[in-house]
């Protein structure tokens, strides 16, 4: 989900955290891992306060046909998906 937000034009840490509504050290975490497989590129401003900002590179927007996919196939399978996880519970 962090790929189509940032996508999306949400790139500051703190917009992405409340769109995916993750903890702060595990979304770090895994923009890190994001930045360090080339998906995407971290740029640091130097100024007063600093700030952060993501975007993504190509190989990370060569990803969101899939990504969109995946979400329309979740969408279209919603009801299945969601009685399969009350059965097992």
């Amino acid at each position: 989900m962090l790929i189509y937000y940032i996508s999306e034009d949400v790139k500051r840490p703190g917009a992405l955290q409340k769109k995916i509504a993750a903890d702060r050290r595990v979304m770090n975490k895994q923009l890190d891992e994001l930045v360090q497989h080339g998906f995407v590129d971290k740029f640091s401003f130097d100024t007063k306060i600093p700030k952060v900002e993501y975007r993504l590179t190509a190989l990370g927007i060569s990803l969101l046909p899939l990504i969109i996919s995946l979400e329309k196939w979740g969408e279209d399978n919603r009801a299945v998906l969601e009685e399969a996880l009350i059965e097992k519970q």
